[in-house]
């Protein structure tokens, strides 16, 4: 994945709107067992078996294309500006450019703060469930949300909202 996908992926995530792993979970289990999460690895397998891909999973995947079309036309030119020597993962795009958000054009901008504002609503309104049901998961990967979705009849109830759709 370039660094322009990995920025929209993090993105994504932050905005909550990647939920792909909902709709395409047993399209996963049946035709990309074996194949290690992350790097877009899933995704790219359930691109390259689409002939046998659900609908919903199908549904979940176009929306996440016009989520990353979108993303990428406000962002794509200032990661390539500002964060081309960053390596992906572990949000460090997304922080690079957090650390030059006044450089950055308006429409990125935009976009960051939405993100910003969802990852601090997740924290606020899931922090404490985080803490308390999932304490020892190791974050990235989106293993957070899994332990929390694993834990649905636990989860509080400024939380259940953000992790229940």
């Amino acid at each position: 994945m370039n660094t322009g996908r990995w920025v929209i992926a993090s993105l994504l995530l932050a905005l909550g709107s990647a939920r792909a792993e909902d709709a395409c979970r047993a399209d996963v289990e049946r035709l990309c067992q074996g194949i290690a999460p992350g790097g877009g690895r899933l995704m790219a397998c359930l691109r390259a078996n689409q002939a046998q891909v659900s609908q919903a999973c199908k549904a979940q995947l176009a929306s996440v294309d016009r989520k990353v079309k979108e993303v990428g036309a406000a962002c794509g030119d200032d990661v390539r500006s500002w964060c081309a020597d960053v390596k992906p993962g572990g949000g460090a795009i997304l922080r690079c450019l957090a650390q030059n958000r006044a450089s950055l054009s308006p429409p990125c901008q935009e976009v960051l703060q939405g993100a910003q504002e969802k990852a601090a609503e997740f924290k606020s309104k899931c922090g404490g469930d985080v803490r308390k049901l999932c304490k020892g998961i190791a974050p990235g990967q989106g293993r957070i949300l899994a332990c929390l979705k694993s834990r649905e009849a636990d989860l509080s109830p400024s939380c259940r909202p953000l992790v229940v759709p």
